[in-house]
């Protein structure tokens, strides 16, 4: 019995190491062929650096993690030092490899560290082989996502960056980020008109009439800026707005959200809401440096279409200010010029006579609760 789970075990262990070396080689064929894609590039990149550079050489790529293995790194080294010399000119030159070892000890240790060559020392050794700039970069791996490879090249005495560039290929079942996403939006607020009213039926007003409607409104929107990196966004929203108070008359029947909720020719109470549409232009006045896509403070103007049940549909001109609060939150107020027609309310049931009124004026709006996802 003993003799058959030592076997089993042996099995399994084997087993387990054929998989890790089969998963291995999945990786390193993966990594040559995403490399393969990005050395297509290179090659017209490189037409960029200065041809009155004498020498220059490839110095080092760095790798991270333990994806990349040390012979995949010096593939990536001898294929840029063949792309490097069709160029014909700058020539191009090999550096001896630097002393990267450094011993430290004190009374009670004694250790040996592999670190980066000081500056002082690369640029010793350059000067010595009359190489005018050398090439560096960074390479990292993704496993089954993708491959990045960034090069500099750095003037030899000062490190100045004469020449960089970045590069990415991505795994063919993986969709690479996009420099310019579609955002969406939840909007929550409250919104306030102005109220014009024929003064001849003041008598049949009640007497806390305020000469406003006030409306809670819910949009959503999708947003999205005018090219990547730009600090200039436009957005489209889709909402509903609630009556939640408006106009009331004395002893009658003719309640606050009649103003919306009565067809006309029939008495079917209908809910007190109007459907809108809004497009928005903003643009940055207090950029968010730390975020692409936030702004601690900027601008917007804004067309908005009130389609309402009852009163004729209004049309919105109007700007504010917005402020995220973090990458998800944001708060915004603002104001209007609305554009109404004159149009009759329902019937009053103790005259048999209709009000006329007018949504017209200044229209302020508060949104304290705007989600971006």
């Amino acid at each position: 019995m003993k003799k058959f789970f030592l076997i089993l075990l042996i099995g399994f262990a084997g087993f387990i190491s054929n998989s890790s070396a089969q998963t291995l080689e999945d990786a390193n064929e993966n990594i040559l062929k995403l490399m393969n894609e990005i050395f297509a590039l290179v090659p017209e990149d490189i037409l960029e650096i200065d041809p009155d550079l004498g020498r220059i050489a490839v110095y080092r790529i760095e790798t991270e993690g333990s994806n990349i293995s040390a012979p995949l790194r010096k593939h990536f080294e001898s294929r840029l030092v063949e792309i490097l010399r069709t160029l014909g000119k700058p020539a191009v030159v090999a550096l001896p490899d630097l002393n990267t070892l450094k011993i430290s000890s004190t009374d009670s240790s004694f250790s040996i560290i592999n670190s980066l060559p000081a500056p002082d020392e690369l640029w010793r050794v350059a000067r010595k082989l009359r190489v005018d700039a050398y090439l560096e970069g960074n390479l990292a791996y993704l496993p089954n996502k993708a491959l990045f490879l960034d090069l500099r090249l750095n003037r030899t005495g000062t490190n100045e960056v004469l020449w960089a560039k970045s590069y990415s290929a991505y795994e063919k079942d993986m969709k690479p980020p996009s420099l310019n996403p579609l955002n969406k939006s939840i909007n929550a607020g409250l919104e306030i008109f102005q109220l014009e009213v024929d003064s001849a039926a003041d008598s049949l007003l009640s007497p806390d009439f305020n000469n406003k409607l006030i409306q809670y409104s819910v949009y959503f929107g999708i947003y999205q800026y005018t090219t990547p990196g730009s600090r200039l966004r436009f957005e489209l929203r889709l909402g509903a707005s609630f009556l939640s108070e408006g106009v009331s008359l004395t002893g009658t029947s003719f309640s606050k959200n009649s103003f919306y909720s009565v067809k006309p020719g029939t008495k079917m109470p209908h809910p007190p809401v109007s459907y809108n549409f809004r497009s928005m232009l903003y643009s940055t006045l207090i950029q968010n440096k730390d975020s692409q896509f936030r702004d601690w403070l900027s601008v917007y103007f804004a067309v908005t279409r009130y389609f309402t049940l009852r009163t004729p549909d209004l049309t919105g001109l109007g700007a504010g200010l917005r402020t995220d609060l973090n990458s998800h939150f944001s708060i915004s107020t603002g104001f209007s010029m609305i554009l109404g027609s004159e149009f009759s309310s329902v019937d009053v049931e103790s005259t048999n006579q209709s009000v006329r009124m007018k949504v017209n004026g200044v229209q302020y709006e508060l949104f304290l609760l705007q989600y971006t996802f």
